[in-house]
């Protein structure tokens, strides 16, 4: 039974009433389970009974109608209405309220296709799952750079079709993204680029292939080195935590765990309870990149910084991730979370760093290893890497120290 959270029967009978109503109760429970405080539920409601009103007025008659690309039309039709009228928050609860059917099973999942901005997008992207055969995440990249892209051509959200554009287009679009990222991220941009403009070509969307008029830079292997920090340094970020503090726990087992064995953010966003086996004492990591298991010791400091977080600050959850946001929704962490946790850490660490991010500490713990004799073999296995290559670049982080201890050269005389 959900929490009362209006003061009489008549005002809950109101918002029970219309569209959005007939899944009132589920609605509730969804956000009680999620751990929403009683008034951000009414704000929740109240959102929905807005939208109920808004589209009694446009003739909608069912909330399947607010699937799909003609949905996303109506939500975004509604999201500037509500911002014409000074309503800034409403369509937020129309979000959760669809999350949270889709998540009970009452409507169908949104898939990457169907969440689409551009409508042109998606039989490239049904092309690149059907007929190339590409992974999710790699599909995902390809239409991320491609909407960026009709962003730029002037496209407003599923409400135009692609202009007609040259390669003067295209070349500042890349020369816009290129002040932004480094030469080794230009590569999978012009790539993602070229691969979408042989589409439209083939398919006789565009007269001329200006694919072949796209380069990539070129990048030499283990041109460059990795930033990485002294261990003093990395043991001030992880210091620097206020554990006392209602998010301190959480943030202090994140850094523990990333200095402790090289993590990757999404290795730790992703560490489930029963990853730990605290009798055995191990830890159990499945590798982004590899997907192979790796089980690592676990260690004393990474077991207590664990025990302090589950014991005081993580909330009961369905949800079976290590460690969850902190406020509603109880959902897992996220990569973009992690790096919030690290970013901060080394502001309040007070080192001045042009980039930061969890890899600045996967990549100091690697040249730490390499310091203290670790051979390349074991730190390939503990970091997960697939192949060997990998590791190499490490060598050269801890060969500019050598520098340091460099002898005098004698003077010829």
């Amino acid at each position: 039974m959900h929490k009362k959270i209006f003061p009489t029967p008549a005002i809950e009978r109101k918002h029970r009433q219309g569209l959005l109503g007939a899944h009132f109760d589920c609605f509730l429970n969804w956000m009680q389970e999620h751990g929403y405080s009683r008034h951000s539920m009414r704000f929740n409601v109240q959102c929905l009974t807005h939208m109920g009103e808004y589209l009694k007025k446009k003739g909608i008659s069912s909330i399947h109608q607010l699937q799909g690309a003609d949905g996303q039309e109506i939500l975004v039709t509604y999201r500037d209405y509500c911002r014409g009228q000074g309503y800034w928050r409403r369509e937020s609860g129309l979000k959760l309220y669809l999350g949270a059917l889709e998540e009970t099973g009452i409507l169908s999942s949104s898939t990457p296709g169907n969440s689409l901005l551009f409508h042109e997008t998606k039989q490239y992207r049904d092309f690149l799952k059907n007929q190339r055969g590409l992974a999710e995440k790699t599909i995902h990249r390809h239409i991320y750079w491609i909407e960026k892209f009709f962003r730029f051509l002037g496209c407003q959200e599923h409400r135009s079709s692609v202009p007609t554009f040259g390669i003067g287009q295209v070349d500042r679009f890349i020369e816009q993204e290129a002040e932004r990222l480094g030469r080794t991220s230009q590569g999978p941009l012009a790539g993602c680029l070229r691969s979408f403009l042989r589409f439209l070509y083939q398919s006789g969307k565009l007269a001329t292939d200006l694919s072949v008029l796209i380069t990539s830079p070129r990048c030499y292997k283990l041109e460059s080195l990795p930033r990485v920090l002294d261990w003093d340094e990395v043991q001030k970020i992880v210091n620097s935590v206020h554990r006392s503090t209602r998010n301190g726990p959480q943030y202090y087992a994140i850094l523990v765990l990333l200095t402790t064995y090289g993590l990757r953010a999404g290795e730790v966003a992703q560490l489930k309870l029963e990853d730990i086996d605290w009798r055995r004492k191990a830890i159990h990591i499945v590798p982004r990149k590899s997907g192979k298991d790796l089980y690592l010791p676990l260690t004393h400091g990474v077991a207590q910084a664990i025990l302090d977080y589950l014991r005081h600050r993580r909330f009961p959850s369905k949800y079976r991730q290590v460690f969850l946001l902190t406020r509603a929704p109880w959902r897992s962490l996220t990569r973009q979370n992690i790096a919030y946790v690290v970013n901060r850490h080394i502001e309040l660490a007070g080192l001045e760093l042009p980039r930061g991010g969890p890899h600045l500490l996967r990549h100091s713990f690697a040249t730490h290893l390499i310091r203290k004799g670790a051979s390349l073999k074991q730190i390939g296995d503990l970091l997960g890497h697939r192949a060997l290559e990998s590791t190499h670049i490490y060598t050269k982080t801890a060969t500019e120290h050598l520098r340091e201890v460099a002898l005098e050269v004698p003077e010829v005389k």
